[in-house]
């Protein structure tokens, strides 16, 4: 009959876990971020315009505004960054 070993006094998580353990640990994470990305998204985007050319750019970060009106050949024009508040 063998004894158990005594316990280690010097076990650290950061040196002695499973590298396993780390790679779900950083799954969580960017599993979380995402379901975060797509719960809270950063940019609202509204077509306005009589015509459908021009779109409206809402940041709900940063709380700021950008227009974009599109030309004949379908290249962006975009207006300055205005922040309401």
């Amino acid at each position: 009959m063998s004894t158990p070993a005594p316990p280690r006094d010097d076990f650290r998580f950061t040196r002695d876990a499973p590298p396993a353990l780390w790679l779900a640990v950083a799954a969580l994470l960017i599993a979380a971020a995402m379901a975060l990305q797509a719960l809270f998204p950063r940019y609202e985007f509204a077509i306005i315009g009589e015509d459908g050319r021009a779109m409206m750019i809402y940041d709900r970060w940063t709380n700021q505004f950008q227009r974009a009106i599109y030309d004949e050949k379908g290249e962006p024009r975009l207006t300055g960054v205005v922040r309401p508040f």
